[in-house]
């Protein structure tokens, strides 16, 4: 709507024609699937490893079963979901 370039402003402002375009976000760190196979691969693996320290009353077979249990995971979850 043009105005006459001698008639008085107008107290409301015309709109613009066109939306401002919403602001950049920022990608994600990781993409969901990536976290949900980290999140059940490191449960799984604390969840094994406590279960090891239980049966056989050793940090050190608690954590390589639960860093074995956490790896084999994450390359069985990763060829599992798609």
């Amino acid at each position: 709507m043009a105005r006459d370039q001698h008639s008085p402003a107008s107290a409301h402002p015309d709109p613009p024609s066109t939306p401002e375009p919403a602001p950049a976000m920022k990608p994600a760190l990781l993409s969901q699937r990536t976290a949900l196979i980290l999140f059940i691969a490191v449960v799984s693996g604390i969840g094994i490893g406590v279960l090891t320290f239980f049966a056989e009353k050793s940090y050190s077979k608690a954590v390589l079963a639960g860093v074995l249990t956490a790896g084999a995971c994450t390359v069985g979850l990763h060829s599992l979901i798609d």
